[in-house]
């Protein structure tokens, strides 16, 4: 149906359209791979706390937050976690601008407090999705990922026959410049070939969901409203000792505070049989944030395909479910991917 003129065309055209966005997109996707060390590297203060006396209470750190952020709408808290030894961090809304707490679960004492939206993890993140510009940003990074996917499967189709030759061949360094390129190209594009596939299609599938949802879900339907819950009414330890005691082998590792309109709290986690391709927290209980009572409880091996699938490509994306391997695995492949998408650059450059 095409010839392979036309496919040659259309692999260098994609690579051409895309190939800044496809720099940018490996740089940032390298980041966000090893985010919380970036983030831990960067606040060494909220990361070494000491398991000295008896830990606080949620209730109570919630008191201390409340009694610093007396206007402010908690979002979210993480809990404890002994094995990391890291803070317990408050999101919380404070006049429009949502800040990142830290507290020492042992003292109570606030250790730190940071404008969210400002730290070089969210800022990768946003430039990673929608170039610090949304909503256009988003579309254009969207269509990175189409060029991407595009380039990948003409440059396969392009080199059909001769794919696995490239490592028998190798790098020619004795060789023109073009010719370095070129097998530095083909070489890595071979390598890292499945990777490129794999981010380019989660990464079209996310962006369509947020064409979907900007276009495609019509009017929102608005939930009953209820009377506005107060932070220091919300009997959080009880929440958190119901959701245990209705889960078997319930491990709580975040509470979502209620929205406004909201009168439930929900409590994520995981269980011990619980699958990290699934999601970063498997297990959730949601509970009536005004008397503590356990209302309904969720496993996401119980979820329906379209949850399991999003789940699946997030982490397939990100690269967060095989700790520091798959880590090291996806920085060097999206290393990769942005060298192929450079010596593609230079031998355009060369050939005009």
């Amino acid at each position: 149906m095409f010839s392979d003129k036309i496919v040659y065309s259309l692999h260098r055209i994609s690579g051409l359209v895309g190939g800044l966005f496809i720099l940018i997109l490996t740089v940032t996707g390298s980041i966000l791979v090893v985010d919380q060390q970036v983030d831990n590297l960067l606040t060494p203060n909220q990361t070494h706390i000491e398991s000295v006396g008896q830990l606080q209470s949620v209730g109570q750190l919630l008191a201390t937050v409340n009694r610093q952020y007396p206007e402010a709408k908690v979002r979210s808290l993480t809990l404890w976690d002994s094995t990391k030894k890291e803070a317990v961090r408050v999101d919380l809304s404070d006049k429009g601008i949502r800040t990142w707490v830290a507290m020492n679960p042992y003292t109570g004492a606030i250790i730190g407090a940071r404008q969210a939206d400002a730290t070089l993890i969210r800022r990768t993140r946003e430039l990673h999705e929608n170039l610090l510009v949304k909503p256009i940003g988003g579309y254009i990074m969207g269509l990175a990922g189409i060029c991407l996917l595009v380039s990948v499967l003409t440059g396969t189709w392009y080199y059909r026959r001769a794919l696995l030759s490239v490592f028998k061949i190798g790098v020619r360094w004795n060789k023109s410049p073009r010719i370095v390129y070129a097998d530095i190209h083909k070489w890595l594009g071979v390598v890292a070939l499945l990777f490129m596939l794999m981010m380019s299609a989660t990464g079209i599938f996310f962006h369509w969901e947020q064409i979907e949802r900007a276009f495609g879900e019509g009017k929102k339907v608005e939930p009953a409203q209820v009377a506005p819950i107060s932070l220091t009414s919300i009997p959080v330890d009880a929440a958190i000792a119901a959701a245990r005691a209705s889960i078997a082998d319930f491990h709580p590792q975040l509470i979502d505070f209620p929205k406004p309109g909201d009168s439930t709290l929900v409590i994520r986690g995981n269980k011990p049989e619980s699958i990290r391709m699934l999601g970063k927290y498997n297990v959730a209980a949601t509970i009536d944030a005004r008397n503590g009572h356990y209302l309904s409880g969720f496993d996401a091996r119980d979820a329906d395909l379209e949850y399991i699938a999003e789940h699946i490509f997030e982490e397939l994306h990100f690269g967060h479910y095989g700790g520091w391997i798959s880590q090291i695995i996806y920085i060097l492949l999206a290393l990769s991917t942005a060298v192929v998408t450079l010596t593609g650059l230079f031998l355009w450059l060369l050939k005009r």
